[in-house]
């Protein structure tokens, strides 16, 4: 098994802070523009995202508002493992059975409002429960379903042939709140060896940088620091760099297009870094 290390230590300064409000606006935002993509009337059968069609993945969207709704009202992930989310994904999929794309529109939006309801209730930086037994803050969950909004409903509007416009804020709101997240999805068979640090800052915005360290199967997400030294300084449009992450677009295209600029003692370590993260 990966180890992995998130948060502050004498040498490790603690992650950037992302406000709940501001995670909560950004899913409410997204989770609506998802909606109205929906009632665009995309055809309901035709191939999305791997095996799901778009009738599978506004069905995802919506039960996994409903899981996250009821993880942060503490009750356990059924997923007991960061493999098992995979298998759970395809469970809630499955005991859906809208099939008219408005109809399941109508259900996300409510199944987010009971979201952002349950959320509400929770002070401010309190830690819920998570998949894998895990715990994070509540900003971070609802930064991670602000993703989910965002990178499905890419996903959607490609296979619709329509836009899919995204504001740098909301994308650089889901990196601030996968940055506890990320680490437990390193894929340690390739991160064995010297070790890489990785300064990666997203445009817009002096907030939204994280320095990644990997070693010897770790991966260590932190602050910058004027002591930290990196082999690979990354900058990047906030929504390409979301798209890398998430695997629906590889790193060559947006950095041929300047979307992501990489520099330092070993700029083309740029080029590995998203193998070494399993794709949420």
């Amino acid at each position: 098994m990966n180890r992995t290390h998130v948060g502050a230590t004498a040498e490790r300064p603690p992650l950037p802070l992302l406000d709940q409000t501001r995670a909560a606006r950004a899913a409410e935002g997204a989770a609506r523009q998802f909606s109205a993509l929906l009632r665009a009337g995309p055809d309901p059968g035709r191939t999305a995202v791997g095996r799901w069609t778009v009738r599978d993945v506004a069905a995802h969207v919506r039960g996994g508002a409903e899981l996250y709704t009821q993880l942060i009202r503490g009750t356990p992930s059924p997923a007991r493992s960061i493999e098992a989310i995979a298998a759970v994904n395809d469970q809630i999929v499955s005991g859906i059975g809208e099939q008219e794309p408005s109809a399941l529109a109508d259900r996300v939006e409510a199944a987010v409002d009971g979201l952002l309801a349950a959320a509400e209730r929770l002070p401010g930086g309190q830690d819920v429960p998570w998949h894998a037994g895990l715990h994070l803050p509540l900003s971070s969950v609802l930064a991670v379903a602000c993703g989910e909004y965002l990178v499905h409903g890419y996903d959607i509007a490609r296979t619709a042939g329509v836009p899919w416009p995204v504001p740098a804020d909301w994308a650089r709101t889901v990196f601030l709140g996968l940055l506890p997240v990320v680490p437990h999805y390193l894929a340690d068979q390739r991160a064995a060896g010297r070790p890489v640090r990785f300064d990666i800052r997203l445009r817009g915005e002096p907030a939204a940088r994280a320095v990644f360290t990997v070693a010897d199967g770790t991966l260590t997400v932190a602050a910058p620091t004027a002591r930290q030294s990196a082999d690979c300084h990354l900058s990047a449009d906030p929504w390409a760099a979301l798209l890398v992450l998430y695997g629906r677009n590889g790193p060559v295209k947006p950095a041929m297009a300047g979307r992501i600029l990489a520099w330092g003692r070993r700029p083309w370590l740029a080029f590995t870094l998203p193998a070494l993260i399993r794709k949420p």
